[in-house]
């Protein structure tokens, strides 16, 4: 008996030669009773009512989502591709998605094209559609932010403080945000647009952004919330934070060179704080997580911890406990200004996000 020497090499380049699913050009089902055994092996099984339905909402918002956020005008997705009627079975999407190029006309290599394509958003609204999030936002964001309010006092005269720790500290902020869930578009782009991204990888889904009135400011805040339990290090993801806007080793220098009784307004300390940046700038060390739609002008601090959350499952009424990530930023008021506009602007950001985004779908 001979030995089967034929090997799918798009298998292999998703199972370990690290190419994302989104990249790969085509499946290789040859026939629909396979295509049901790869929709099963995904999590839906064809033979149940409830799979189907929910499969064919996930088409129909991935649909949506590439006409409104990636094409381009006088650009159209195949009736065959688009209309359920005419697709018939979510199947035989994968089966054009598998049509090898030999076999391939004009119009089979159009469908094939936008079979892929399709698919490629489907899988990425699945992974949101299945994450923890999308059955606990209201009891996971209450259980992040509840710690966060109680300590930001916003005063009409006064103005926005980070107050009420155990040792009285009071930091003025020039903004605070909370960030809720990102809408189901903005999530899409991103996790299309990253290769390494899958939903349960999408740990900025939520968080808070703090900006302060100066630079000193920004290390006040850290320090405010783990001294009063905000935040426990131990729960931060050392390989996510982020640090652009003053090297920690600098800071602490200059802190540990400062008399302990030591009495200058904050202005004055960044002032120290620059000076020392600018005498051993080649000593600096920043934290700089590599992102390529982040422009290099926008300068913060940005680290991921998780909450221990927990819920009840309505359905059995048991309660269960999980970690959920989310994203603490903290930034000063002139750099916020400067990201306002510009390349560092969060426009230009999502902009150079759905272009990567239509980049790898449309292909």
């Amino acid at each position: 008996m001979s030995l089967n020497l034929e090997f799918d090499p798009e298998v292999f380049w998703s199972l370990i030669g690290g190419r994302a699913v989104v990249e790969t050009p085509r499946l290789s089902l040859k026939s629909k009773e396979e295509a049901y055994a790869y929709l099963k092996a995904y999590g839906y099984d064809m033979e149940v009512v409830a799979d189907r339905e929910k499969l064919w909402g996930i088409h129909s918002r991935a649909i949506i989502y590439i006409r409104t956020q990636l094409m381009k005008e006088g650009e159209l997705i195949p009736d065959e591709i688009s209309d359920p009627k005419a697709l018939a079975d979510i199947a035989n999407l994968l089966m054009l998605a598998s049509v090898r190029d030999a076999e391939r006309g004009s119009t089979a290599d159009s469908l094939h094209k936008w079979s892929c394509a399709l698919l490629r958003v489907m899988h990425v609204i699945s992974q949101l559609h299945n994450d923890l999030f999308n059955y606990f936002s209201l009891e996971i964001q209450e259980e992040i932010f509840r710690p966060y309010r109680q300590f930001v006092q916003k005063d009409p005269t006064l103005g926005i403080r980070l107050e009420g720790g155990t040792d009285h500290e009071s930091i003025p902020l020039q903004k605070f945000d909370i960030k809720p869930f990102k809408d189901s578009d903005s999530s899409i782009t991103k996790l299309l647009a990253k290769p390494d991204e899958v939903a349960f990888g999408l740990l900025d889904k939520i968080g808070v952004r703090f900006v302060t009135a100066n630079l000193f400011d920004t290390f006040r805040v850290m320090r405010f919330l783990v001294s009063n339990h905000v935040v426990s290090p131990a729960n931060v993801i050392p390989n996510q934070s982020n640090n652009t806007l003053y090297p920690v080793n600098l800071f602490l220098d200059v802190m540990e060179g400062l008399p302990k009784d030591f009495d200058l307004p904050a202005v004055e300390i960044d002032k120290l704080l620059q000076a020392r940046m600018e005498k051993d700038a080649t000593k600096a060390k920043f934290l700089e997580k590599p992102n390529t739609f982040t422009s290099r002008d926008y300068r913060f601090i940005k680290f991921i911890t998780r909450q221990l959350v927990r819920v009840t499952d309505p359905n059995t009424q048991k309660s269960f406990s999980f970690f959920y990530p989310y994203e603490v930023q903290v930034l000063d008021y002139d750099h916020y200004l400067r990201s306002l506009s510009g390349p560092a602007s969060h426009d230009e950001y999502k902009a150079r996000q759905k272009a990567r985004a239509r980049e790898r779908v449309l292909n």
